[in-house]
């Protein structure tokens, strides 16, 4: 009961402040139909300034359209709280049309690109339009879809991270992902809130916010997947575990995971409340279906959860690693396009069309230069993350064995050598014993204390020798089970 209530807490919270962030988006009397009237008047006028050769007013006029009208208005969130995918193709355009005026394209280009964009956007308007009001049981329906939408990816990472720690042995530190998973929920209740009382004139401060996100999502992610790459052998990964039952997880790394669990649900978490708010106002009230939306796709989320969570335990551990790492990889590279995307339409980033990239929403790719040279580069990083484990990395570790082998093979010459001493004197002893006198018995005497000395001296040469063995013998057993 303990660990579900904050969880609790924070859906009750989302539930008491909707009505008020839904009344106060209600107080503005600008709808989707003037909000694209207003988009319409800032790219008309962009477009005019471009073709008097104001570059910097055109910009300005199309920044404008996007930040203020069509994300700040609130029209985006609405949109893709209908239909991401639809919404993804208007965001391509006003993308594109930035990235025309900056790279000082024909002016017939854009005008044929604001012309398809009035075209989408007007559709969509008119849906959203048509659904005001909407009944119940399709109020229940997009209330599920959103959360288990925007709620799949992050479950994904968080029942892959927890069956990790629970692979290697340190089921106590599982919490801790919980607990950045849960803190991620509370931060972005409190973040839709500050962005609904404080930035919703500009939607620049959010898609910078989501950029700056998704990119530290990426770069933990990238590393939690090339760490995991190296687990993948499975000699590698018993030695590790061994190391790990010996000793406590490093705690850098705990809360590296950690922090992987809490970037995997804040980096769309705010979002959805928004997306939430944007289905409570647009269908007029109906608090009871959309909590029953929003509750029917939780217990979907946590089936799933619970799937992949006792799921990968059981998956042996060299495809379990490849799939994680695979999965995280995605993820890091799906976030990186997304990152760059968000931080251009904040105007962090500049625009660099390429006409010969498709858009691929589900891998992340937009035609730019600047999020393909990302995606490039980590596409480039992983290869190299790949052949340094799998080629680069194992030659090494086989010239330590190697070196360590002739170590243990000059130790069993050198035991060798000190067994032959033993014998001489022990044979020595033995023919003195046949005639001994008072002197002789104070010189076999010596020649004992000598056997002694070298028996310890054998004896710790055997625990070196048993313990370099031992681990040699282990994975060559390892190496055989697997072959």
């Amino acid at each position: 009961m303990r660990k579900v209530l904050p969880l609790i807490v924070v859906i009750s919270a989302f539930f008491l402040l909707l009505p008020g962030l839904s009344a106060r988006a209600e107080e503005s009397p600008i709808g989707p139909p003037q909000i694209e009237k207003q988009i319409h008047s800032n790219l008309e006028s962009s477009y005019k300034s471009y073709l008097a050769g104001d570059k910097d007013a055109a910009l300005s006029y199309a920044q404008q359209a996007y930040n203020i009208d069509f994300e700040g208005e609130g029209l985006e969130s609405a949109i893709e709280a209908r239909s991401p995918a639809k919404m993804s193709e208007i965001e391509n355009i006003f993308i594109k049309i930035t990235g025309e005026i900056s790279a000082g394209g024909p002016p017939a280009v854009m005008r044929s690109d604001i012309d398809e964009l009035y075209g989408k956007l007007g559709f969509q308007v008119m849906a959203l339009e048509q659904q005001k009001g909407q009944a119940g049981f399709a109020l229940l329906i997009n209330a599920m879809i959103v959360i288990l939408r925007e709620g799949f990816e992050a479950i994904l990472i968080i029942s892959a991270l927890s069956a990790y720690l629970i692979k290697i042995g340190r089921k106590d530190r599982v919490k801790m992902i919980y607990a950045g998973g849960g803190i991620a929920l509370a931060a972005s209740l409190v973040m839709a809130v500050v962005f609904n009382l404080f930035f919703s004139a500009s939607g620049a401060s959010k898609s910078t916010l989501e950029g700056v996100t998704l990119v530290f999502a990426t770069i933990v992610l990238f590393y939690v997947s090339y760490w995991l790459i190296g687990k993948v052998q499975v000699v590698k990964w018993q030695r590790f575990i061994k190391s790990q039952v010996e000793g406590a997880l490093d705690s850098g790394r705990s809360y590296t995971l950690a922090f992987a669990a809490f970037l995997a649900v804040f980096r769309e978490g705010a979002e959805t409340v928004l997306f939430y708010q944007a289905l409570y106002s647009s269908a007029g009230g109906g608090a009871g279906y959309l909590l029953g939306g929003l509750g029917i796709g939780m217990v979907l989320l946590a089936g799933i959860f619970l799937v992949f969570r006792y799921g990968a335990v059981k998956i042996p551990l060299a495809p379990f690693f490849a799939v994680t790492s695979t999965l995280l990889y995605y993820l890091a590279f799906t976030f990186a396009g997304k990152g760059v995307l968000e931080l251009q339409e904040s105007g962090w980033v500049s625009t660099t069309p390429l006409k010969a990239i498709p858009t691929i929403g589900f891998l992340g790719i937009y035609p730019t230069l600047e999020s393909v040279s990302v995606q490039l580069f980590l596409i480039l990083a992983m290869l190299a993350a790949i052949v340094y484990s799998f080629l680069v990395k194992p030659y090494f570790e086989r010239e330590k064995r190697l070196r360590e082998i002739v170590h243990i093979a000059s130790d069993i010459a050198g035991l060798h050598d000190t067994l032959d001493h033993i014998t001489q004197h022990a044979m020595l002893c033995h023919e003195m014993t046949s005639t001994a006198e008072g002197g002789e018995l104070v010189e076999i005497r010596g020649h004992l204390r000598e056997i002694d000395s070298k028996s310890h001296e054998v004896m710790d040469h055997l625990q070196k020798l048993r313990a370099a063995l031992s681990d040699i013998f282990e994975d060559m057993g390892s190496s055989l089970k697997k072959g």
